[in-house]
């Protein structure tokens, strides 16, 4: 069913993209009128995130997913702008707007999300196609983001149980039940958050207690990369074989915003390009510190990804 030579092209799948609109203000004052400094709507959802920034790191990508036909203009000016390949369903009623606010003075984001489109039976047969069609011809894809509201919890497991047939390598980056039911299908790589594997063991997890125990549920699992991203403190990188703390460069911080999904692309561009499990998630610490440094959801340029790619502190973690 697949093919002799696969491309290094990336998939990302967003099954429920949105509009990021952040305000910034120089303070946000809860129960009072709050006056906006400045503004800047993005195309995002974190396949759509995982995209920008893999394109930005010069690899070829392709997206997929749901988009609502009603507001579809400033994704696809977007994607011709950045050269992104686009295979959308569209579906009927708006693509979610969410607002991201950012309170300068402190340091702090708070983020409105809305539930998103209603894909129907046809809608999703349609995806399914596209998927299926790409992984004829793709090995890596990156499944990330919550799920429209009817959406069954387990369609993430499903594609990775198919997408096995065609000899694909899934990275997982979601929570919740979708990340539980999609743990057991068996995906290559994960990347929770450390809150998010806490609430997958159902006990705080920090990195001095409960980490080893989080990482070998996973292993356990038939995991074969586990990344846990943890904020200022970095991320921890495990395989078959090594197991690396990986601490990002200090950066003055425009937005924390999508840092995780720029951390997934660096994680799929390493992987597709074969290098190994250290210089991966340089490259990864690097996208994710680059992207932090911008306002909204941007992805920053190569050149400033690599001129912080020797900042990036690995070491080996004791398990």
């Amino acid at each position: 069913m697949t093919s002799k030579c696969k491309k290094g092209k990336i998939v990302t799948i967003t099954l429920n993209p949105a509009l990021d609109r952040t305000l910034y203000m120089p303070r946000f004052l809860k129960g009072q009128v709050n006056r906006v400094e400045c503004e800047r709507t993005d195309p995002g959802g974190k396949g759509i995130n995982v995209a920008k920034a893999v394109k930005a790191l010069e690899q070829d990508v392709v997206v997929t997913g749901f988009l609502g036909e009603n507001n579809t203009e400033l994704f696809t000016k977007y994607f011709q702008q950045e050269n992104i390949e686009e295979a959308f369903v569209r579906v009927t009623g708006n693509t979610r707007v969410n607002i991201k606010v950012v309170d300068e003075e402190n340091s702090e984001v708070t983020e409105i999300n809305f539930s998103g489109v209603s894909p129907t039976k046809t809608d999703f047969c349609q995806l399914e196609d596209k998927i299926y069609s790409l992984a004829k011809e793709c090995e890596w894809i990156v499944l990330s983001g919550n799920l429209p509201s009817n959406m069954p919890i387990d369609i993430y497991a499903q594609f990775i149980k198919n997408l096995h047939k065609y000899n694909c390598k899934v990275i997982l980056d979601t929570s919740g039940e979708a990340l539980q039911a999609g743990i057991l299908a068996k995906p290559y790589a994960v990347k929770p958050n450390i809150d998010e594997l806490s609430a997958l063991l159902g006990k705080k997890i920090t990195m001095e207690n409960g980490l080893a125990e989080g990482i070998s549920y996973l292993k356990q699992a038939g995991i074969s990369l586990i990344v846990v991203s943890m904020g200022q403190n970095g991320a921890l990188a495990v395989n078959d074989s090594e197991a690396f703390l990986v601490k990002p460069p200090v950066v003055t911080v425009g937005s924390t915003v999508g840092a995780g999904d720029t951390m997934v692309a660096g994680l799929a561009v390493g992987l597709a390009r074969g290098l190994d499990l250290a210089e991966t998630m340089r490259l990864s610490a690097a996208a994710a510190a680059a992207a932090v440094m911008l306002p909204g959801t941007q992805a920053a340029t190569l050149q400033t990804v690599n001129n912080l790619l020797a900042q990036v502190q690995i070491t080996t973690w004791r398990r």
